[in-house]
């Protein structure tokens, strides 16, 4: 998600195309305005981008639905295989991640039922060209409908069905069922996939299957962590480096108390984070350099008051293992991916008690 590109804004979404699809597209017009492959024409080029118009619209109805609901919205990335809505977190409300979740199909199906008349009493009329394209954008409409409605994660079907289940029991076990039932079905659609030898049901069954397993994952994890914030379990007591310091000095210092990264400061601002990475690497005759040369000067942190699910996203993005905590840029404590693992696995041993 790091790759990608901003190309207009729609209540006031960001819609970014990701680095990945603006290469495919520019590949597909490439291939078909030199016509380098039989049947790769302009027109299908043309039949895809309108494919993409629809998934724009297809997320944009989830967000208009979740900003209704006081989702905050950060941006809907393309991908060459869809859409993806990043909402900072969905409502745990069920009637309203059902509805958020519905909308999307329900708008392809919409647009494939407000063009079918038209092609019907008006498709003769035109010509060969714009008669494929509006009979495939109704079907891939249709078609895109219909998939997303799959009882599975990560499609919208999966949110429905869990939507269905949490109504019934708790939020956990309705995560779960609808992720099994995801694999399930994935299973079968591979199995299809091999017997009658279709590597695209195949490769379709194995993105249901993974994105069923990292939705209970994620979801787990957010839920967890719910209520727990960065001052119940960051570290207070840090250790800080001075940006003069030696590399040597530091690496003894990384050595003898078994941290890998610390904060640098200097007259109480921090200036830098420098980790075992940064400097591990250096020749023993260069390590009297200091550690302004190797920290990373544009260091990521968190508040004291931010939820550990926050934390943990920001760690991930950054693949980084380690935040400082300012509270009114000022250093008081650090939390790092450990720490947030061990609440977890704390939060669970209490559930299973």
């Amino acid at each position: 998600m790091n790759y990608s590109l901003k190309i207009f804004s729609v209540f006031g979404i960001p819609i970014e195309l990701h680095i990945s699809f603006l290469l495919l597209m520019l590949a597909i017009y490439f291939v078909a305005l030199f016509n380098l492959i039989p049947g790769v024409s302009l027109t299908i080029a043309v039949l895809i981008t309108l494919l993409f118009v629809a998934v724009v619209i297809h997320e944009l109805t989830h967000c208009y639905v979740a900003v209704g609901y006081g989702v905050e919205i950060e941006r809907v990335v393309l991908l060459p295989i869809g859409g993806v809505s990043q909402m900072k977190e969905l409502p745990k409300d069920p009637h309203q991640e059902l509805r958020i979740a519905v909308v999307g199909p329900l708008s392809n199906l919409v647009i494939a039922g407000v063009l079918y008349p038209f092609y019907l009493y008006f498709g003769h009329a035109l010509s060969t060209d714009l008669n494929f394209l509006l009979y495939y954008t109704i079907l891939l409409n249709l078609l895109l409908g219909l998939f997303n409605l799959l009882p599975a994660f990560p499609m919208d079907g999966g949110r429905v069905l869990r939507a269905y289940l949490a109504e019934r029991m708790n939020f956990i076990r309705a995560t779960k069922l609808a992720a099994s039932i995801g694999k399930q079905l994935a299973i079968v659609m591979a199995i299809i996939g091999i017997l009658i030898v279709n590597p695209f049901l195949i490769f379709i069954a194995i993105f249901v299957y993974v994105g069923a397993d990292q939705e209970y994952n994620v979801s787990m994890t957010n839920t967890l962590l719910e209520g727990i914030r960065v001052k119940d379990i960051m570290s207070s007591e840090v250790k800080t480096v001075n940006p003069s310091d030696s590399v040597d000095s530091v690496l003894k210092l990384m050595f003898q108390h078994k941290h890998m990264g610390y904060p640098v400061i200097q007259d109480g601002e921090i200036k830098g984070i420098i980790t075992f990475h940064d400097i591990s690497k250096l020749p023993e005759d260069q390590r009297y350099r200091t550690v302004e040369e190797f920290m990373t000067k544009k260091v990521v942190v968190t508040d004291p008051r931010e939820e550990v699910a926050s934390t943990l996203e920001k760690l991930t993005n950054n693949r980084i293992g380690r935040l400082p905590v300012l509270e009114n840029g000022q250093l008081v404590g650090i939390i790092s991916k450990t720490d947030v693992m061990k609440a977890l696995e704390m939060k669970k041993t209490t559930l299973s008690q």
